[in-house]
């Protein structure tokens, strides 16, 4: 599983040993990492990157965006709250990443309600566990295998219509119902 981690730079003078704190928590599931916090950010960046963003600001903002998309979720270090950091959550968010937002201060799930979005007031007693389980959940979740059917036109054009109508894409509504029948048949 790839995981992009990130915390906000302003914060770094007083939460830098929570970073720290959640980073190893990280490390500890032996996930794939990229993150600012380590500096392996910018690997992911081009050739053509370097010469399209001349500034080091719009470089780094380049790196996070490619960070988000290359990783299967984020865990954000939020207890700094900061418009940038919104700002990537969201991005993940609607890259249908799952997002972890982290705070030594607050839950944030309290006042955000989204299926990627999910949040977690910690401190160092419970870190590893949050992290963890957060992670575990997702790997059991994660669509790494390809399938390929062949539908009617009929078949096709009810599956555009039904998952149009539920605000779901068309692979969204197929796990829906082979999820709901997988739990009725436990039953």
């Amino acid at each position: 599983m790839k995981i992009f981690y990130t915390a906000s730079f302003h914060g770094k003078a007083k939460y830098q040993p929570f970073y720290n704190m959640v980073l190893k928590a990280i490390r500890k599931n032996k996930v794939e990492l990229i993150s600012p916090e380590i500096g392996n950010y910018q690997t992911l960046l081009s050739p053509s990157d370097f010469r399209l963003f001349a500034t080091s600001k719009l470089l780094h903002y380049q790196a996070i965006k490619k960070g988000i998309a290359w990783a299967d979720a984020a865990i954000i270090e939020i207890s700094e709250e900061c418009f940038q950091l919104g700002h990537e959550a969201t991005l993940a968010i609607q890259n249908k990443k799952h997002v972890l937002c982290l705070s030594t201060n607050e839950d944030f799930s309290q006042k955000i309600s989204n299926r990627y979005f999910h949040g977690a007031r910690y401190s160092e007693l419970n870190v590893e566990e949050i992290v963890t389980d957060f992670i575990t959940r997702l790997k059991k979740h994660l669509y790494d295998l390809r399938f390929n059917c062949f539908l009617s036109g009929n078949q096709l054009e009810y599956l555009d219509q039904i998952s149009t109508k539920m605000g779901v894409t068309k692979s969204d509504y197929i796990r829906q119902l082979i999820d709901s029948a997988a739990s009725k048949s436990a039953k």
